[in-house]
């Protein structure tokens, strides 16, 4: 045989080998298997993600990208979107979950029976120069100027519950990507308290002073029925 026709024989040979084996590599690294959190039953908008909602399963490791989660740990007490369902059987993708504090309702769904949430415009002058955090009791005093008169401050309601706190791009305050800057306040209100409210932010300024931590008032969103911008509130 010719020693060149030989060589490529062979040649020819080494490289179908290479081929196959890079093939083999090729599919076995798409089935090697890996283990994964998936939805034992269908599970419902809003719910939060309980351990015996979870299974472990082991699928092809393509099927385990950076879009749904791979540690049982990262789904656990987490909730589902509020338009989607996650079905029985499906993987838990990262678009499908959040943390409570970050669901866009999480504000409404602190509220207690009776309350209704009032978002107020943040600055400083409505701060009144305090640090309000979520979770804090804060007072609720209004200012009204009339024309020729004397500008009446006192109290209006107190014991408030802030339920969030919130930048320009709707971030809390905890976000690691947040501006720092509080942009809104959200308070939980007496249903019956919110159009005194509302007729406040419109014609004088809402101030919110902190409560000291020793306060043990329990009940929350209590109305000052006594309260001296109270007659200039109803005659509007």
């Amino acid at each position: 045989m010719n020693p060149k026709k030989s060589k490529l024989m062979i040649l020819t040979a080494l490289l179908v080998l290479i081929n196959i084996v890079a093939f083999r590599v090729a599919v076995d690294h798409s089935v090697d298997l890996v283990e994964v959190p998936y939805a034992k039953v269908k599970i419902r908008p809003r719910q939060e993600i309980k351990a015996s909602m979870i299974g472990i399963k082991k699928v092809p490791k393509a099927y385990a990208d950076s879009s749904c989660y791979t540690n049982k740990t990262q789904v656990l007490h987490k909730y589902t979107e509020i338009t989607g369902t996650i079905p029985k059987g499906s993987l838990f993708y990262k678009t499908m979950l959040h943390d409570l504090k970050d669901l866009p309702d999480y504000p409404s769904m602190q509220l207690k029976k009776g309350q209704t949430a009032f978002s107020l415009p943040s600055d400083l002058v409505k701060l009144s120069g305090n640090t309000i955090v979520e979770g804090q009791k804060v007072d609720v005093y209004v200012t009204v100027q009339k024309p020729r008169e004397q500008p009446v401050v006192d109290r209006l309601v107190k014991n408030v519950r802030v339920l969030s706190v919130k930048d320009r791009k709707g971030l809390n305050m905890d976000d690691p990507n947040t501006t720092g800057i509080p942009y809104v306040v959200i308070l939980g209100i007496r249903d019956e308290i919110i159009p005194y409210l509302k007729i406040a932010n419109k014609i004088g300024v809402i101030d919110l002073y902190a409560q000291t931590a020793n306060s043990k008032e329990k009940e929350e969103s209590i109305f000052i029925s006594e309260s001296k911008v109270l007659s200039y509130l109803k005659n509007e």
